[in-house]
């Protein structure tokens, strides 16, 4: 893992999750712009988080979500960056109450359209990742 994507000392990791989605861009001023993610994170197999903007990350088991801020990125070939978010926001109870920060790895896919757009059109570019969440040690 590059070293600009570590947790600070002091956080523990609670849960690693795999995520299938899509990240949204829409054409602006003749450019393909990020609108937003949305991913379904698994836990064996079993859908456990949504994953929208914001970015926010709500658990459809309790419903308490974690609301982050992108502080670290590291470039990965061919797909959206790995990230290190720290938490703006928490809602809660439950599972992600407490989330302090969330990094984004192992990303594929996910890059915006290349090329010409039409103005306001929108695409949806699928993207594979996994999420690593942490809580205060």
């Amino acid at each position: 893992m590059p070293e600009v994507l570590k947790v600070p000392d002091g956080n523990k990791l609670i849960a690693v999750m795999p995520a299938r989605g899509v990240q949204t861009y829409q054409c602006t001023n003749s450019a393909w712009t990020f609108v937003q993610p949305d991913a379904i994170l698994t836990n064996r197999g079993r859908p456990e988080v949504l994953h929208s903007k914001g970015p926010v990350w709500t658990s459809v088991l309790d419903g308490s979500s974690v609301t982050g801020a992108a502080v670290a990125n590291s470039p990965v070939p061919n797909a959206i960056p790995e990230l290190l978010l720290r938490s703006t926001g928490n809602r809660g109870p439950g599972k992600l109450s407490t989330v302090t920060f969330i990094q984004r790895l192992k990303t594929k896919g996910g890059l915006a359209p290349t090329g010409s757009c039409t103005e306001g059109v929108t695409a949806s570019v699928p993207y594979t990742a996994d999420y690593a969440f942490y809580n205060p040690a």
